[in-house]
């Protein structure tokens, strides 16, 4: 017999039992759509996650945190122009801290933000992102984060007052007018260790550029980006010297390296271990993370092969009655001197054919769900909570890679259901068969 007779049986042997056949390929439809479904919450939280840190700059940011030398406190020129040298490195970005600052604005305070000095070349090699504004140009400019207004409270107001219960300013208390443009006053302090009086500095400064705000809307940011001129005039103001070296050269509190591509990242470190430069990698982290999703991805699909597997009975069911009902066809088809090995493959292609229909199925209906799982949940989720989700989070996310492995099992499955049915049909006896007493 050739394929095509083979076929022609097989479609003449299903039409006859439409309901059953119809059921098995629902039954296997329903097992393969939920293991991509189940699946596809691992996949979707791993991609968002994922993809939040590859389209950061963070990726592919490195840490130096110290050096071999535990006399040497600070970072000098020196270390700057070695860590320019290493090959792939993209940018160098040296920061020093202002200490401890305050911002006054019209009678509103900014108490104590991140505030440090940078090199703005530095930072468009980094990659810092504008919302607003431009970069400094001039000793006195300086750039906010793009929460910096939301930490700006009324003076003279009792602190209990003030604040609500999760330590945000009651809005009622917060400033209202833009920032950008706008001239405020930086108040500079430092502790002597000699116990002495505290001293102040103070310095009009012009708030020219404010930054993008980052891309998980959960973080938010109270910083300040100031030039190292201005920095240098309040140390003088204040008398302080352990910023600088003894030649009066500048000692940075911290470095970032910027690799030019994520891949670049672990040579660079191993350079910086040459080195002797103590370093740190959010790659290092994202490889843990990989490891720990790809771990739960794959026992997801396990739980989810379970349903497939359940729908096998229904398959070997299927088949068995199949074998029981098509007996006097299946004596004919001997007595003429069919093989039986081909006998064999048309029950496996009728196996074969169920559970392929109910794995595309499965898997179309699994792409329909994943997508309203995507546009539906968050909605409600913001209903319920009443906080808006993300826009990057993805609950589900259905790569090619997961419906292919689905239809794989799905289809593996069903064959060695239908194996043990069709091999009985090939045990057959011919006489018996022929007087439909099997």
């Amino acid at each position: 017999m050739t394929f095509k007779d083979k076929w022609r049986f097989v479609q003449q042997n299903m039409k006859k039992n439409k309901v059953r056949v119809f059921m098995t390929i629902l039954a296997a439809a329903m097992g393969s759509c939920f293991l991509i479904v189940l699946a596809s919450v691992g996949f979707g939280l791993h991609d968002s996650l994922i993809k939040d840190e590859l389209e950061s700059r963070a990726v592919t940011k490195i840490d130096i945190y110290g050096t071999d030398d535990e006399e040497q406190l600070g970072f000098t020129n020196e270390n700057i122009n070695e860590l320019k040298q290493i090959e792939n490195v993209d940018a160098v970005r040296q920061i020093q801290s202002l200490g401890e600052t305050n911002f006054h604005l019209d009678g509103y305070t900014n108490e104590m933000p991140s505030a440090i000095a940078v090199d703005f070349e530095n930072e468009k090699q980094a990659g810092i992102e504008l919302g607003s504004g431009r970069l400094p140009e001039k000793e006195n400019e300086i750039v906010v984060s793009s929460d910096f207004a939301e930490f700006l409270g009324k003076d003279d107001v009792d602190e209990k007052d003030k604040f609500t219960e999760d330590g945000t300013i009651k809005s009622e208390y917060l400033y209202k007018d833009e920032v950008l443009n706008k001239e405020i006053e930086i108040e500079a302090s430092t502790f002597p260790e000699d116990g002495s009086e505290p001293r102040t500095a103070t310095e009009k400064v012009q708030i020219v550029g404010i930054e993008a705000a980052p891309a998980n809307e959960y973080i938010y940011t109270n910083s300040v980006k100031s030039t190292p001129e201005l920095k240098r005039k309040l140390d003088e103001t204040l008398h302080v010297t352990d910023s600088y070296t003894e030649q009066g050269d500048p000692l940075y509190d911290q470095v970032e390296v910027y690799a030019s591509n994520a891949e670049s990242v672990e040579g660079i470190l191993n350079s910086l271990d040459e080195k002797g430069f103590l370093a740190y990698s959010n790659l290092e982290e994202l490889k843990n993370i990989n490891i720990l999703f790809n771990v739960a991805k794959a026992g997801l699909i396990i739980v989810g092969t379970i349903a497939v597997l359940i729908a096998s009975i229904g398959i070997y069911n299927t088949m068995t009655m199949a074998v029981t009902e098509r007996a006097p066809d299946i004596g004919i088809m001997k007595a003429i001197g069919a093989n039986p090995k081909t006998i064999k493959q048309i029950f496996l292609m009728e196996s074969t054919f169920i559970g392929l229909a109910g794995a595309l199925i499965g898997t179309a209906v699994a792409y329909l769900i994943s997508f309203l799982v995507n546009a539906g949940v968050p909605v409600i989720l913001e209903q319920i909570f009443e906080e808006e989700i993300p826009a990057t989070l993805q609950l589900s996310s259905i790569p090619f890679l997961l419906a292919a492995i689905s239809i794989t099992i799905c289809l593996v499955v069903t064959i060695l259901s239908g194996s043990r049915p069709a091999k009985q049909a090939t045990n057959v006896d011919v006489l018996r068969a022929l007087r439909r007493e099997i």
